[in-house]
């Protein structure tokens, strides 16, 4: 039996192989954007969060402050530096509201063209079949124009297009399994954001109700 490359299992795979090598490159760009993007995040934010916190238990804003601008950077540095930067004392539900718009805004961007790998992951499949289908066809035409029957004259058309099938599935796990990994580390990454959140409003209640007045 005659071996088949790659390119032969693309180029039998009929039309169909072409947009799901499409696919599979968008696919891959994606996932390293986002893994690229994740990076670090939430530790970042758990690290400038311990770091904060301290001082703004004791009241003392100043020290707070200078941490956030040395980590200017970080998104959430910039965030707790607008906040604790305000020349009157903001009262902790206007800055639970603030945080809590802020980590929606996050968790959106997070999430972005993420949808894309659901999409490939679900549609990818079809267009697979599409391409079997169409070579099926393909095969039992070919068989009524030569006017001969038999397994052995469409089993090569059948075997060749049943290659856009499992072009389709295999891109299809891969996306599947790149987006239910991106979602889970939104999802952590999410929670981490809303501990962190929770805690700088915390140590802004515990110093206001030690010291009074802002200490800046």
């Amino acid at each position: 039996m005659q071996s088949m490359n790659l390119i032969d299992l693309i180029q039998q795979g009929w039309i169909a192989t072409y947009p799901l090598i499409l696919f599979s490159v968008i696919m891959v760009a994606i996932f390293g954007e986002r893994v690229f993007a994740f990076s670090g995040l939430a530790a970042s934010t758990r690290k400038l969060t311990s770091l904060v916190v301290p001082p703004l238990t004791r009241g003392d804003l100043g020290a707070a402050l200078s941490v956030c601008n040395k980590h200017r950077k970080n998104v959430q540095a910039r965030l707790y530096h607008s906040i604790l930067s305000e020349e009157k004392a903001a009262d902790p539900v206007d800055i639970s509201e603030k945080l809590e718009e802020n980590r929606y805004e996050e968790v959106q961007d997070l999430k972005q063209n993420i949808w894309i790998l659901g999409t490939i992951g679900s549609s990818a499949p079809f267009i697979g079949l599409f391409g079997t289908v169409v070579g099926i066809i393909k095969s039992f035409h070919s068989m009524s124009v030569a006017g001969t029957g038999g397994f052995s004259v469409v089993a090569g058309g059948i075997s060749e297009a049943l290659v856009a099938t499992a072009a389709g599935l295999v891109v299809a796990i891969i996306a599947v399994i790149a987006y239910n990994y991106l979602q889970v580390r939104v999802a952590a990454i999410n929670a981490e954001l809303r501990i962190n959140h929770s805690k700088f409003v915390q140590a802004y209640k515990q110093g206001r109700t030690g010291n009074g007045d802002r200490e800046i």
